[in-house]
């Protein structure tokens, strides 16, 4: 019994001093880290601080010149590190003996007050805070080189990376050359999962010029869900890439941005409501997308030259503001190798609606490719064709407000106004373009409505679909632009 209660003390004395020791250890270690990090003269810290039993390691008033660049960091702190603790006890962190291209994982990085300059660009980037939970990155390439490494090195980093939140404060970059600002108060990330995203959240966004005091732009929230930065990273992780460069197609489940404002709305008297778009994909073949624009309104206030000449247009057209809403739907069917444009409407409040429907058909691997790629140079060997469009004018009083417009600039009544215009289309001989009888019955369509207004209809229904490789031909001189395209106009009241 006697050698049980001794040998249970031996221990619990043991473990104290093991205990008891785990400071000096810690200390040992933050030392060896300090002078490993400064060795090369590259790198500078005021403070290291480790705990081993969180494996947690924290830099404090980091400096560094490396890559090129200046980067400052008031306090850099990780835990959670899947770092072997033998390395830590002997100075080697992520930081240390951490090189590109290596992998990492951390529970938790945390850093404050956020200092980056590019002395040969110019550029600058300052955050408040930055916090990545459940970090992991996976071994990447990290020997990137020529003029923008900086950008493929980023690329290939996020095609690595993967996380469960970000959180970043307090953001500003300032641009090269020009010295303008972009800030942004708060940005929040969810499920990152190499350059697929399942959240972001951004909130008040502005843009200030160099010397201006208030920001040009702002917009106070916006969301995106089911974001896919795939094929773009893909794209600019190859060495080669160059500003300009095709980037790929972006994949996008969800977008709304909301709270518009600055001092370009205010000096011309602009408001806008919103902007949403959505995606639906009903399988793996067929997506249906929508883009939206409420509340966009125009009304000029009484001061500035230009803000007074639109106040002016606005007036002479009978209009204290203008009201416009967009709404542009479609359909991708890879498996009839079709793209629909089911809706895409202009409407101004009072004025009209211009519609535009349409449908390309015979859409090859080549046009595919080119979508998705972004590569729109490669449309010229593309099959894909146009099978049909519509173009809807539907005239509320827009044409009478415009033919008023024109007849104060002309100096004529409205009713001469509007008879020279209708003369002048019935006359219209465009350069080379063969002057067929269905051509002059197009023309006195479109006369016609603006004699009578209404609904104004061009149909383009080619008897064969019309190729996308052949658009080189209506360049050549005379052709019959009504057979070739099948076009067609009709006016209803």
């Amino acid at each position: 019994m006697k050698k049980r209660v001794i040998a249970a003390a031996v221990v619990v004395a043991l473990v104290g001093i093991g205990v008891a020791a785990v400071p000096l250890v810690e200390k040992h270690a933050a030392s060896r880290i300090k002078a490993e990090i400064e060795r090369d003269g590259m790198v500078k810290v005021a403070e290291v601080e480790v705990g081993l039993f969180d494996r947690r390691v924290a830099l404090v008033d980091l400096q560094s010149k490396r890559l090129g660049g200046t980067l400052s960091i008031r306090r850099w702190e990780a835990s959670g590190l899947a770092w072997p603790l033998g390395e830590l006890l002997q100075g080697r962190t992520p930081l240390t003996g951490f090189r590109l291209g290596d992998p990492l994982q951390a529970g938790r990085i945390e850093l404050s007050d956020v200092r980056m300059a590019d002395p040969a660009g110019g550029a600058t980037w300052s955050i408040g805070s930055l916090v990545i939970e459940g970090l992991d990155l996976g071994r990447y390439d990290g020997n990137a080189a020529g003029p923008y490494f900086y950008t493929t090195l980023v690329a290939r980093i996020a095609g690595a990376l993967s996380f469960r939140r970000l959180e970043e404060r307090n953001v500003v970059y300032s641009a090269p050359v020009t010295g303008d600002t972009t800030g942004i108060g708060a940005l929040i990330a969810d499920h990152f999962e190499r350059g697929r995203i399942g959240s972001i959240g951004l909130a008040n966004l502005e843009a200030t010029a160099k010397d201006g005091h208030e920001p040009v732009f702002k917009m106070a929230e916006a969301k995106v869900t089911g974001l896919d930065l795939g094929r773009v990273l893909a794209a600019m992780s190859v060495a080669s890439w160059r500003p300009g460069s095709p980037i790929g197609r972006l994949g996008l489940e969800a977008a709304s941005a909301t709270g518009f404002g600055g001092e370009l709305f205010f000096r011309y008297g602009l408001s806008l409501g919103s902007i949403t778009h959505e995606t639906v994909r009903e399988n793996a073949e067929v997506s249906r997308s929508q883009v939206r624009i409420d509340g966009f309104v125009l009304s000029p206030p009484l001061r500035g030259l230009e803000s007074l000449q639109v106040r002016l247009a606005l007036q002479s057209m009978g209009l204290k503001e203008l009201k416009l809403g967009f709404d542009c739907a479609g359909t991708e069917d890879r498996g009839k190798n079709e793209v629909t444009i089911d809706r895409c409407a202009l409407e101004g409040v009072d004025l009209g609606e211009i519609n535009l429907t349409g449908k390309l058909v015979q859409l090859d691997p080549v046009f595919w490719a080119a979508l998705d790629s972004g590569d729109t140079g490669m449309l010229a060997t593309t099959k894909a064709a146009l099978g049909s469009a519509k173009l809807v004018l539907a005239d509320k009083s827009l044409l009478d407000r415009s033919l008023k417009v024109l007849a104060m600039t002309t100096g004529q009544p409205v009713a001469v106004t509007r008879a020279n215009l209708a003369r002048d289309i019935r006359r219209y001989q465009p350069a080379g373009v063969l002057i067929t009888e269905d051509l002059t019955k197009l023309l006195d369509t479109v006369a016609r409505f603006v004699e009578q207004g209404g609904k104004l209809t061009f149909d383009a229904k080619p008897e064969l679909p019309f190729g996308i490789d052949k658009i080189r031909l209506l360049q050549n001189p005379g052709p019959d632009l009504v057979e070739v395209l099948g076009l067609s106009a009709t006016l209803a009241r």
